[in-house]
């Protein structure tokens, strides 16, 4: 989906650059998740982590959560 339907003026994280979203990213993932994400996950990785790396993180924790919850109960 493109990004020219993208709120311009949304929130940003301190220390994300604004448009940091990548084009194909859900509509959902804005650039202070972007940003949040890369906050909280960069300690953990040598690399410099990029936006697209960040959508994929969040996206497979969006997956996980709904194997999870989707599960039996006990």
């Amino acid at each position: 989906m493109a990004r020219s339907n993208r709120k311009k003026d949304c929130k940003v994280a301190e220390g994300a650059r604004p448009g940091i979203v990548p084009a194909g990213a859900p509509d959902w993932i804005t650039a202070e998740l972007i940003g949040k994400t890369i906050q909280v996950w960069q300690p953990y990785y040598q690399a410099t982590l990029t936006p697209e790396e960040a959508v994929t993180m969040i996206q497979s924790v969006g997956r996980l959560y709904q194997a999870l919850s989707s599960g039996a109960s006990p």
